[in-house]
């Protein structure tokens, strides 16, 4: 399972300056952290990432029309290995 946070940076930016850049990868990280843990609590594994990438908001749309791709948590089970 992929979950995908995205935010308004041009509406956060305009509001805050720099500083709500920052304000949102900060909120992003915390809301990932318990992701985190709610993963390792059902047994899961989790894994975090920051990006930027059109193609999340595309696919989203239209709902996700004006947002930026922040931060992705990924959580599941390990592929398992074939070797």
């Amino acid at each position: 399972m992929d979950i995908f946070f995205l935010a308004d940076l041009n509406k956060i930016i305009a509001a805050f300056g720099n500083r709500g850049y920052r304000a949102v990868q900060l909120e992003a990280g915390i809301l990932g952290g318990k992701l985190y843990l709610a993963a390792y609590a059902q047994k899961l594994g989790a894994s975090g990432l920051t990006f930027y990438d059109d193609d999340v908001v595309n696919f989203f749309a239209p709902h996700a029309k004006g947002k930026n791709a922040i931060f992705l948590v990924a959580c599941g089970h390990a592929a398992s290995s074939t070797r």
